[in-house]
């Protein structure tokens, strides 16, 4: 289950990045150098028996690659970045959850609006900035708007404002994944978060998934354990020993 779950993730980053003309691939592994360093700004899908990873040391120092190398689940690839003095920067936990065992949410989300314009563009960016604390940008979140039911957005909003956000990536297996749901911290413990996950879950049903899946923070696996996700597995990010000293 878990090379599902990457693999949505990984797909979403390709496409994103192919949109963006920022995708690249070079010899052992690809990666995404978004506009304006925004997110998604990572190294990912790297062959260990190929990849070289001092020329891939230089070229983060230098600027030339992003900071990030994301992978899972392979204990040698650990070893070889430890060897060349990557060192790790955080962990997420892949989780997953099998529609067939809920029911289908009711269609009841008047404060959720689908991101289909350049304002809500915008509005998607700065509240996925707030709630993340990594640069989103619009010129990221812009050609997504017109690609359902591949990539739908939303946004939703609190006492009249706009306060919290959320991504369905549908990838090539039928696999639905639940990504960027980001609440601002003002508005956050009011369930704002709960609430977009079940909008996802409805657009999930929608695609006519079978699964959905999605990559989360500690506190998040305690919050989607309690909707009926399962652990599937980890995706590590490393970075370099001097980038990782300054976080």
């Amino acid at each position: 289950m878990n090379n599902t779950i990457i693999n949505n993730l990984f797909e979403l980053w390709r496409f994103i990045g192919t949109g963006t003309k920022s995708f690249h691939r070079r010899k052992g592994y690809e990666y995404v150098m978004s506009p304006e360093l925004s997110w998604p700004n990572t190294i990912f899908g790297i062959n260990g028996e190929l990849a070289d990873f001092q020329s891939m040391y230089q070229s983060i120092e230098k600027g030339k690659l992003p900071l990030s190398i994301a992978f899972s689940g392979d204990a040698l690839l650990e070893k070889q970045l430890s060897d060349h003095h990557f060192v790790p920067k955080s962990t997420v936990k892949g989780m997953y959850l099998n529609l067939s065992s809920i029911s289908k949410p009711a269609n009841h989300f008047s404060a959720i609006e689908k991101v289909d314009s350049e304002e809500k563009a915008v509005e998607f960016a700065a509240i996925a900035s707030g709630s993340f604390g990594y640069k989103v940008a619009p010129a990221v979140i812009l050609p997504l708007i017109d690609m359902a039911p591949k990539i739908k957005l939303f946004i939703a909003s609190h006492e009249g404002v706009f306060s919290n956000c959320g991504l369905l990536f549908l990838d090539s297996n039928g696999i639905s994944g639940l990504h960027m749901i980001g609440t601002l911290p003002d508005c956050r413990g009011l369930g704002l978060g709960k609430i977009m996950t079940h909008k996802l879950l409805y657009e999930a049903f929608e695609n006519t998934s079978r699964q959905v899946v999605l990559v989360a923070s500690e506190a998040g696996e305690r919050i989607y354990s309690k909707m009926g996700f399962e652990v599937s597995g980890a995706l590590n990010i490393y970075t370099t020993k001097t980038s990782g000293n300054e976080t």
